[in-house]
C-alpha cells in the first residue's frame, strides 16, 4: 500500500498542474488499438472475484527480432511528447504463484523493429491475491509518433489500466455545474433493494409482446385484502429513513389472459397499523401481454405525504404482473424538505434551506420551486 501513494504521489509531482489525459483506459478507449492475438477481455481479481475489463496480452510482440504484430498501438493527434507520463496497471492468472507477467512499452521506427523504452512488471496474480493492480509510470525522454505495448515473457498479462497524461497544457474550459439529478431509491428489476414480497405473491416472467419476449416481473397473485383487513398478500417497498413527499413512485407491468376484456389493477397503499390500508394510487394501465406487441407503459405517482413503507397489492380479480416498480428522489434531501416547509411568496432560499439576497446565481428554491437563478 506505501509503494502504491509513493507512485501516486511521484506521478502528480512530474505531471504537475493542469495536466491533460490523452488516453484512459478502460474508461476511454479513444487511440487504443489491439492488434494480432492480443484481445480485449475481463480478469479476475481480489482472489479471483471481481470481473475487471482488461487488454490481454496473449503472445509476445516479437518473433526473431521482428515485430509480428502481436501488440496494442497507442496513438494520440499530433503524437506523444517527451514528458508525457504513461501509466500501466495489471494483473496475471495464474495457479503458480511463481509466475511473473511483463509487459514492453516501445516505439518502433519502421513498424518492424522495436527499440524498448520501459518494462512494467508489477503486476499482481489476481488467482491468488486480494490486492489491487499497482500503477507503474514512465516519463517519455523523447517525443515519439506513436507509442506500442507488448507482452515480453511467457506467462499472459492483463493490462487494467493505460494511461498517457500530459503535464501542464492549457487549462480546460470549465464544466458548467450539472443539474442535480434525480437519484432512485428503488429500482426493480436492476435492483431488488427495499422489496419484501409476502404472501401468496412472488417473483417470475411474464411473456409479452405477443406472448413472445420473457421479462422480469413480480407477479400480484391474490389480492391484499379480506373483510377490508390485509391479509399479507403484498409486496412491501422500504428505503432507510422511509419515504417523503414529493418522491415519485413509477409502476407499470402487463398481464396474461386470453380475455382481452380483462383489466388488471395494483394499488399503491399505506398502513398505519399493518392491518388496515389507505390506498394512494391505483395503478391500471397494464397491456396483456397475451394478445398485443405493446410496450409497458410505465404510469407514476408522487407522494403527497411522508410514508415510513409503502405497499402494493393487487386490486381485483386478474392477476398482474409488475416489471417496473421505481421510486425516485429528487436531486437531494433538502430539496424536497424545502418544497414541504418554505412556501413564503417571493422569498428565495438556496439548497440548504436559508434565505439568500436578490443577487444570488444557481439552483435556488422560490415559492416551494425549484428555480435556477442567473
Amino acid at each position: 500500500m506505501k509503494k502504491i501513494f509513493t507512485l501516486i504521489a511521484m506521478a502528480v509531482m512530474t505531471i504537475g498542474v493542469n495536466a491533460q489525459t490523452l488516453i484512459n483506459y478502460p474508461t476511454s478507449k479513444t487511440g487504443v488499438t489491439v492488434s494480432g492475438t492480443t484481445v480485449e477481455g475481463t480478469v479476475k481479481i481480489h482472489t479471483n472475484v471481481d470481473a475487471v475489463a482488461c487488454l490481454v496480452l496473449k503472445n509476445g510482440f516479437l518473433t526473431e527480432d521482428k515485430m509480428n504484430g502481436n501488440h496494442i498501438l497507442l496513438e494520440v493527434e499530433g503524437g506523444f511528447k517527451s514528458g508525457d507520463v504513461v501509466t500501466i496497471a495489471g494483473a496475471i492468472n495464474n495457479s503458480d504463484e511463481t509466475k511473473r507477467g511483463t509487459a514492453n512499452l516501445f516505439v518502433s521506427a519502421d513498424g518492424e523493429t522495436a527499440t524498448s523504452l520501459n518494462i512494467f512488471t508489477d503486476f499482481i496474480n489476481g488467482r491468488l491475491v486480494a490486492d489491487e493492480p499497482v500503477e507503474e509510470t514512465f516519463t517519455l525522454t523523447a517525443d515519439a509518433d506513436k507509442l506500442y505495448i507488448g507482452r515480453d515473457g511467457n506467462t499472459g498479462t492483463n493490462l487494467t489500466l493505460i494511461k498517457v497524461v500530459r503535464p501542464g497544457g492549457e487549462d480546460p474550459e470549465p464544466e458548467p455545474e450539472p443539474e442535480p439529478q434525480p437519484t432512485s431509491g428503488i429500482d426493480y428489476p436492476t435492483s431488488e433493494n427495499g422489496i419484501t414480497l409476502s404472501g401468496t405473491t412472488a417473483k417470475g416472467t411474464v411473456k409479452i409482446h405477443e406472448n413472445a419476449d420473457a421479462v422480469a416481473c413480480i407477479s400480484l397473485k391474490n389480492g391484499y385484502t379480506t373483510d377490508n383487513v390485509m391479509n399479507g398478500n403484498h409486496i412491501l417497498l422500504e428505503i432507510e429513513g422511509g419515504f417523503k413527499t414529493g418522491d415519485v413512485v413509477t409502476v407499470g407491468g402487463a398481464i396474461n389472459n386470453s380475455d382481452e376484456t380483462k383489466r388488471g389493477t395494483a394499488d399503491l397503499f399505506v398502513s398505519e397499523d399493518g392491518v388496515s390500508a389507505t390506498s394512494l394510487k391505483v395503478f391500471d394501465d397494464f397491456i396483456n401481454g397475451r394478445l398485443v406487441a405493446d410496450d409497458i407503459v410505465p404510469q407514476t405517482y408522487t407522494l403527497e405525504a411522508d410514508a415510513a413503507k409503502l405497499y402494493i397489492g393487487r386490486n381485483g380479480n386478474t392477476g398482474t404482473n409488475l416489471t417496473i416498480i421505481k421510486v425516485t428522489r429528487g436531486s437531494s434531501d433538502n430539496i424536497l424538505n424545502v418544497r414541504t416547509s418554505i412556501v413564503e411568496n417571493g422569498v428565495v432560499y438556496n439548497l440548504a434551506g436559508q434565505k439568500v439576497n436578490a443577487g444570488f446565481k444557481g439552483i435556488a428554491i422560490k415559492n416551494g420551486k425549484k428555480v435556477v437563478l442567473k
